[in-house]
């Protein structure tokens, strides 16, 4: 049994939305998703949809589509925008379904058309081509399907579906979409990359550390919810300031002023908490980074697992976590290579090293989403598996890593390895359950070796 890898990946997943989510607020509310310089204006506030559907799937990029059409509906519920764009606004257009079909609707139907779209380049023999054409036909797609919606529910506007194809030879509109599509490509690249899997694998061994580290998920929550109120107190208060001195000034604002002023404000505001949150995302990964660096430092560097000094001090906090969130049906496991000595004797110290390297390569493969592992002797590996797995679960996974350790050979033998295993359902000190699962462990070896026992509460 491998334990959940996958869900160390959707982790990764649901910050990476997250950052999108940012990043597509931040856009549509700022000149990065809508600049004009003469002669021409470029609309990019679709790009994280297109990002969304190339790097994790047609959910991510629905999702994104429609936080770009609420975004593009609510700037379009102000009577300062021009007639055309308040046809987007279920307030201004006279027509509410329609408009929201219309800003909500195209967006979130192109975020799911792109997303499969890209679902089918990567399943093509040369995907980069693939996710460049997809990405390069993205902004057209996205204006066919709006302008489609504009002639279903607002026809006398006189705009016909063809017309998203007016700008499709444009020479600006050619380098736009080729500067994009190579963009685009370039993350896509960059998370098939060794560098990003590296990145993977030590975010989500930090994460997995920081486990019983509540007080930073609680003072994060904190900092949120202290940051927004205080976001919203400022906005408002300028707006109220920004009132009065143009008052001040013998200038008084209508009803439709203010409004259109705190509107203004309120776009301010999501634009200013999308920045904040893409700060946040950078300094959790940050502080992972510095925990995944100090994990380093403690690892045993033959074999790449925790050595035994860090695997005792973070089993205990684990332990302590446990005990705080009611208790846990986890497992203390005790692990040695059967006639170590004998392989060190008959064929050498690299050998023996061999066997070391991959009996924890093994551990790490089955059992690392899952717990902590460590080498704690000289053959001797221990695993704290802390979320809770049932008995049967347990011993798929143990005699999968026999499987796994019986494929360690060399000229005709084949290595073996004796288990005890010890569920923790109480509070009990590491020290407590190292030495019960050693007992379990010495009497594998007295019952002949090359098996497991699992030991009762």
């Amino acid at each position: 049994m491998e334990f959940s890898s996958q869900l160390q990946k959707s982790n990764i997943r649901w910050y990476l939305l997250g950052i999108l989510l940012a990043v597509e607020l931040l856009m549509s509310f700022s000149f990065l998703g809508y600049f004009h310089v003469e002669p021409i204006s470029i609309t990019t506030a679709y790009i994280p949809v297109l990002l969304a559907g190339t790097l994790m799937g047609p959910l991510e990029s629905t999702v994104l589509g429609f936080a770009f059409g609420l975004a593009s509906m609510w700037k379009a519920s102000a009577s300062y925008v021009m007639a055309t764009d308040q046809l987007f606004s279920p307030i201004m257009s006279g027509n509410p379904v329609g408009s929201i079909l219309l800003s909500v609707g195209a967006r979130t139907l192109f975020g799911l058309m792109i997303g499969f779209l890209y679902l089918g380049a990567r399943r093509l023999r040369w995907k980069g081509w693939g996710v460049a054409v997809v990405t390069y036909l993205g902004p057209t797609i996205h204006a066919c399907l709006v302008y489609t919606f504009l002639w279903i529910f607002f026809p006398l506007a006189g705009y016909r579906p063809i017309d998203g194809l007016a700008d499709f030879f444009a020479p600006a509109e050619v380098v736009a979409n080729l500067a994009i599509a190579g963009l685009v490509l370039l993350l896509w690249r960059m998370e098939q990359s060794r560098i990003w899997r590296q990145f993977l694998t030590r975010v989500t061994t930090a994460h997995r550390l920081q486990l019983t580290e509540r007080y930073h998920s609680l003072s994060l929550i904190l900092i949120v919810v202290v940051t927004v109120c205080s976001s919203v107190a400022v906005a408002f208060y300028f707006v109220h300031r920004m009132d009065y001195v143009l008052t001040q000034r013998g200038m008084d604002l209508t009803g439709d002023g203010y409004v259109n002023l705190l509107h203004l404000q309120i776009q301010f505001l999501v634009g200013i908490l999308s920045l904040m949150a893409l700060v946040i995302f950078f300094l959790i990964f940050n502080r992972r980074y510095a925990t995944y660096t100090n994990y380093e430092a403690r690892t045993d560097s033959l074999t790449g697992v925790m050595n035994r000094r860090a695997f005792f001090q973070i089993c205990t906090k684990v332990l302590d976590g446990m005990e705080e969130q009611g208790g846990s049906t986890g497992y203390f496991i005790m692990m040695d290579i059967d006639w170590f000595k004998e392989i060190n004797d008959s064929y050498g110290h690299p050998e023996g090293d061999r066997a070391l390297k991959e009996a924890a390569r093994s551990l790490r493969d089955i059992f690392d989403s899952d717990g902590l592992i460590g080498r704690v002797g000289g053959d001797e590996f221990a695993v704290l598996l802390y979320p809770s797995i049932s008995r049967e679960e347990l011993e798929v996974g143990l005699r999968h890593l026999m499987e796994r350790i019986h494929n360690i050979r060399w000229e005709g033998h084949r290595l073996s390895c004796s288990i005890g295993a010890l569920p923790v359902a109480r509070r009990q000190a590491v020290e407590e359950l190292y030495r019960d699962a050693d007992q379990l462990l010495y009497t594998a070896k007295e019952a002949g070796r090359d098996r497991y026992i699992i030991g009762t509460y």
